[in-house]
């Protein structure tokens, strides 16, 4: 699940949504774990980053169309 980062044109903070797929493929690999599982360490270590993209600001809650996606991440 690639994920992105969203910058509010309204307040201006900034919020991470999904995981590098090649880092989770990596991590995996080495620790020997199901990428499930290291998906799962991901968000309960990472709780600031979304697991879906935003329906509105997380900050000042005005409506998706105010958020810029500025990057994406694989």
């Amino acid at each position: 699940m690639p994920g992105a980062i969203f910058e509010c044109t309204k307040c201006g903070m900034v919020t991470r949504t999904g995981y590098p797929t090649y880092a989770v493929q990596f991590a995996a690999s080495k620790r020997g774990a199901s990428e499930q599982e290291i998906i799962e360490d991901f968000f309960s270590f990472n709780k600031g980053i979304l697991r879906s993209e935003p329906e509105k600001c997380p900050h000042c809650g005005v409506e998706k169309k105010f958020l810029k996606k500025t990057r994406e991440i694989d």
